[in-house]
């Protein structure tokens, strides 16, 4: 009777710890599925020519079976898209792809890749992680620019002279809308005189667009920076409208050279004493 007893207590601790090592296990298996993996990557800008390869990387840690969302905010309506999740892509734009790498257990690094970027593939993308019940993301805020040169950078003339400044956008005529390069001035003059006689013209020519600044009979209120703007993108000019520029010119040349004639007379002085003493 007692052995009987004794084996129906060690049945019913038995069954027990059965039940609560079960018990542990689906509370660290819930706890594991709760918990978000960490995105290293920090938000940030990245800028890119046009017509170029995009990389966005999103560097994660303990990702697990969670899945990698990549997502693109639409600027006029703050939706977000999904262009990705995982390894699957959900645009038919042939141009993206996903490439995933790890480097160890824990770290692991996502790329959603973009070939032959357009302007309109400017924007914000996210890196999502996401369960049920929180989520983690990064933004990464894509800038687009296009091959621009500016011509003179830094222009000195008398007054009443005419001034042309040249700003050349290496595009394709489908990407860019010609209102969207402007001209702007500083003025480094206390007065805030607006310039007059300054007009700009336009030319698309092949796969160039160039905008001409062009200032007529140019006068000192027109010494400042004039910078060529295209979306983002600025290129600046200095301009030095000055009197007698020929005079100034010549009277640092011979402020030059008189510098240097003192400087040598220094030297050979110095070398007269030192040889003086030298012999003594």
């Amino acid at each position: 009777m007692l052995i009987s007893l004794m084996m129906n207590n060690t049945l019913i601790a038995i069954k027990y710890i059965v039940l609560f090592t079960h018990l542990i296990f689906m509370i660290q298996l819930t706890t594991a599925n709760n918990q978000l993996p960490r995105i290293i990557t920090e938000t940030h800008n990245q800028t890119l020519n046009i017509s170029s390869t995009v990389i966005l990387t999103c560097h994660v840690r303990d990702l697990g079976d969670h899945h990698v969302t990549w997502l693109k905010t639409n600027p006029s309506t703050t939706i977000s898209s999904p262009l990705a999740v995982g390894k699957q892509l959900f645009t038919a734009d042939k141009r993206y792809s996903i490439s995933f790498y790890s480097t160890s257990a824990k770290d692991s690094f996502w790329s959603l890749e973009i070939y032959q970027v357009n302007l309109a593939d400017e924007g914000t993308y996210i890196c999502k992680i996401a369960n049920r019940k929180a989520s983690v993301s990064i933004y990464i805020h894509l800038h687009i620019q296009i091959p621009m040169i500016i011509h003179p950078n830094y222009v000195h003339v008398e007054p009443n002279t005419n001034i042309i400044l040249n700003c050349s956008l290496l595009i394709n005529n489908e990407y860019v809308d010609k209102g969207d390069v402007t001209w702007s001035f500083l003025s480094h003059q206390l007065n805030k005189t607006k310039p007059h006689d300054v007009h700009i013209k336009k030319r698309f020519s092949g796969n160039t667009l160039t905008t001409y600044l062009v200032i007529n009979h140019a006068q000192m209120y027109h010494t400042g920076t004039w910078a060529c703007i295209y979306r983002q993108q600025r290129l600046s000019v200095k301009v030095l409208v000055q009197k007698n520029m020929l005079t100034h010119q010549r009277a640092s040349a011979l402020l030059s050279n008189d510098s240097y004639r003192k400087i040598s007379s220094i030297y050979v002085l110095l070398f007269l004493v030192l040889f003086i003493i030298y012999e003594y």
